[in-house]
């Protein structure tokens, strides 16, 4: 299960109890699809914040020296880019089976880590069995934001102007990182029963009233999985190894042949573009 909005925001929440003030001193790269030397630059430099962007977390680190701790000496090429260093964006990317840890103890890094961040007060590793997960570190730049924050609140009349004719199903259309950025296939499938409508919608053919209800269901169900931690139906633990507990809240992922618990129909399963969809025929039009 690849985390979506509610597990990342749940890590970069952990993160910021944790990072903020923080110098970092190593980073190993144990896997070179990572990008060797991406570690090197943001060794002793100080975490300021971390946060969410779509499905990427950001760990802002500031810069490593201060003019303040210049010698009168300082040749002026250091000191130019002492000035010139805005500092570093570390973006990591969880994709399908990457996980963060925070490790306190000195026991042996588990099977599959691939990047160890070491700080005064702990480890973050990076385990991902299956090696899709991306970290880069990048000069701190501005950076388009995407359309909509969903946690912030998806806006609906601009979602339906988007939207205009298009044959898109409304369902990609959510999960479409260039327009929410976020969304992914547990919770596209549970904010579209909650707005009882059809995944298979062209999105083009929703009219405003049912854009302002896919608002609000959102509204509902992302904060929920947030205050949860995520949703376990598989692999996924939060920063300390502790599942989730949104998969006790869902109306139709994974309830196949199960009873709505709306309507008292029966939840159905289907492929949509490649992508397993849940919903109920009944309530869902």
């Amino acid at each position: 299960m690849m985390p979506e909005l509610p597990e990342v925001e749940t890590l970069c929440r952990q993160l910021n109890a944790i990072l903020p003030g923080e110098k970092v001193l190593a980073v190993e790269i144990l896997d070179p699809r990572l990008g060797e030397g991406e570690g090197e630059r943001l060794i002793g430099r100080k975490i300021a914040a971390v946060y969410r962007r779509g499905k990427s977390i950001r760990i802002e680190i500031g810069k490593r020296d201060r003019l303040s701790d210049m010698s009168p000496e300082t040749d002026r090429g250091k000191l130019k880019k002492i000035r010139m260093d805005k500092g570093f964006t570390a973006e990591l990317h969880l994709r399908m089976t990457g996980r963060l840890f925070w490790q306190t103890d000195a026991t042996s890094l588990p099977p599959y880590t691939r990047l160890v961040m070491t700080f005064s007060a702990g480890k973050l590793l990076l385990i991902d069995p299956r090696r899709f997960a991306t970290f880069h570190a990048r000069s701190r730049g501005a950076a388009l934001p995407p359309l909509a924050n969903p946690l912030e609140g998806l806006p609906a009349r601009r979602l339906g102007e988007i939207a205009g004719m298009r044959r898109l199903p409304v369902k990609h259309f959510l999960m479409d990182q260039r327009i929410v950025a976020g969304i992914g296939n547990i919770y596209a499938c549970e904010i579209l029963h909650h707005a009882c409508v059809d995944p298979r919608r062209p999105s083009g053919s929703l009219a405003a009233n049912e854009w302002r209800k896919v608002e609000k269901a959102a509204a509902v169900i992302l904060p929920r999985a947030v205050a949860c931690r995520g949703t376990t139906v598989s692999d996924w633990r939060d920063l300390f190894g502790i599942s989730g507990e949104n998969q006790e809240h869902l109306k139709v992922y994974l309830r196949d042949g199960e009873t709505c618990r709306r309507c008292g129909g029966k939840i159905g399963y289907m492929k949509l573009s490649g992508r397993g969809t849940w919903f109920c025929p009944a309530c869902q039009k």
